[in-house]
């Protein structure tokens, strides 16, 4: 009877906290791509203290920088036998450090409201912190004991970390995304009305890809179109996403609450804008016929 008590204060304490927002990791830094040219993979520093080396453990590197724990990525380079090339000062200079202290490119935890942090997966145990709004920690794993609505993730602190318990209120964001990532399409379904179909089929993906990726951005919720259809994408990186497609024949996409104007490569300045049955016919199906049934 006192664990059904227990479970039922969680449930309520649960309905009467405040969510918090996860952004997925976030794939290739572009920003220092574009600045460099080279390609690099965020990561996070989880300890208080790296020694940053001029070169490799086993090619005698020796110490000439630390790097501190701050909650910020740091650009690596590339990966060896227990060892990551990073950049850091700002990009002027290179090192190498230990690969087994760093988070690469983790999903973020951001606190919408203040919340607890625990010492395990459990609101009876220890607190180890109280997080302000706007705190943004990695997250390390996540944890779900068939107990705990929404479950837990564990997230990473200063040299330590620390379990937070979501809740249904917790949305996932797609701020990772851009239209030029849905160049590698691994798989699509489309789901629009009672109708729902796949494909893998490369020639499709490819035909798909290519209408996906020619878009002007228009820059926030604008196009005023019906949104009852949805596209789910596994992308060739493993990420997931789903777009909303329009379905009054526009071809526009939204994700994130902005709205993507697709098939611009099919724009006829005279004929104009292409009808989204471009799109519909690669997977078999007709908008308009799939929502009246």
């Amino acid at each position: 009877m006192k664990k059904m008590l227990l479970f039922l204060l969680a449930l309520l304490l649960c309905a009467g906290t405040a969510g918090a927002s996860i952004l997925p990791a976030a794939g290739v830094d572009e920003d220092f791509k574009a600045w460099t040219g080279m390609d690099c993979t965020p990561a996070v520093v989880l300890c208080e203290s790296l020694s940053v080396l001029d070169a490799r453990g086993d090619q005698g590197g020796r110490k000439v920088s630390t790097l501190t724990y701050s909650g910020k990525t740091v650009p690596v380079i590339e990966s060896w036998d227990g060892y990551a090339k990073i950049s850091y000062q700002d990009g002027s200079r290179t090192g190498w450090v230990r690969s087994d202290y760093l988070l690469m490119d983790p999903a973020w935890y951001v606190c919408d409201e203040e919340l607890q942090v625990y010492a395990y997966p459990d609101t009876m145990a220890p607190r180890v912190a109280l997080l302000d709004k706007g705190t943004k920690l990695p997250i390390l794993t996540e944890y779900t004991d068939g107990r705990s609505v929404g479950g837990w993730v564990c997230v990473s602190l200063r040299g330590a970390a620390g379990w937070i318990r979501k809740t249904p209120k917790d949305t996932v964001s797609q701020t990772w995304f851009r239209p030029e990532l849905l160049a590698d399409i691994r798989y699509a379904q489309l789901t629009c009305g009672d109708e729902t179909i796949g494909c893998t089929a490369l020639n499709i993906l490819t035909e798909l890809s290519a209408l996906l990726t020619s878009v002007e951005d228009k820059g926030g919720m604008v196009s005023g179109c019906p949104f009852l259809a949805t596209l789910y994408l596994e992308l060739g990186d493993g990420r997931q996403l789903e777009l909303q497609l329009a379905t009054d024949s526009c071809c526009v996409y939204r994700v994130d609450g902005r709205d993507y104007a697709y098939a611009r490569s099919l724009f006829d300045p005279v004929e104009g804008a292409p009808d989204n049955e471009v799109l519909f016919s690669l997977f078999g199906m007709n908008a308009q016929d799939a929502l009246a049934n």
